[in-house]
């Protein structure tokens, strides 16, 4: 059975706009504490005083904008920069998609300086590439099940060292800046120490603007 102070955290995690305010310290604690009384008591089948909800609050918020405030202030991000002029189609993987990629990858020529990614996941293949390089998927994959076919994309590199692999929710502290901005992110492709954010050209700017404060 969960205490007071766990019900209170799970429910004010599950809340992104409340918990974001108390971060901030906006978050009027005392009204916040009787909006959420009635389910906290159904979920611990007891009467539980707004006062010690509040209290729960202001010790979660302190925590939660410790933590924060570490995230937003330590320089972890080395470089960003832009891969424009791409485009990304999806498949549903078979073993014959799977064959020809493999195929198309020995064949194709290209250098460092080429965007190309292949994502396998469990029922889907997708590809980002530029222009050249995504036709030549298309052409050899042209009798495949094509989920989508998405051009005018950008990618948004963000490049980081290793040791920032330990650090909890620093891509979800990026993700959000772009989700404040109501940018559709189409596709998120990481490795150790990059991940890059495919968003359409028209979000370019103000996706950059985003992504370079406390840099």
């Amino acid at each position: 059975m969960i205490n007071i102070s766990q019900a209170v955290e799970e429910r004010l995690t599950r809340d992104d706009v409340a918990l974001i305010a108390a971060q901030k310290g906006w978050l009027n604690f005392s009204s916040y504490a009787r909006a959420i009384q009635p389910e906290l008591q159904r979920l611990l089948h007891k009467n539980v005083q707004e006062g010690s909800i509040v209290t729960a609050l202001s010790r979660i918020a302190a925590q939660s904008h410790r933590h924060q405030q570490d995230i937003a202030t330590t320089d972890m991000i080395q470089s960003l920069s832009v891969h424009s002029n791409l485009e990304g189609m999806t498949y549903e993987r078979t073993t014959d998609v799977s064959a020809k990629i493999r195929d198309i990858y020995q064949k194709i020529n290209v250098d460092n300086k080429t965007y190309l990614t292949v994502t396998q996941g469990m029922n889907e293949v997708t590809v980002v590439a530029e222009p050249r390089v995504a036709q030549i998927f298309r052409d050899s994959l042209d009798v495949a099940h094509m989920i989508y076919d998405k051009r005018a994309l950008v990618g948004i590199t963000a490049k980081f060292t290793v040791g920032n692999l330990e650090v909890p929710n620093l891509i979800f502290a990026l993700t959000r800046r772009l989700a404040y901005k109501n940018i559709n992110i189409i596709e998120i492709v990481s490795t150790a120490t990059e991940i890059t954010y495919m968003i359409e050209k028209k979000d370019l700017a103000i996706a950059l603007e985003q992504l370079q404060k406390d840099i």
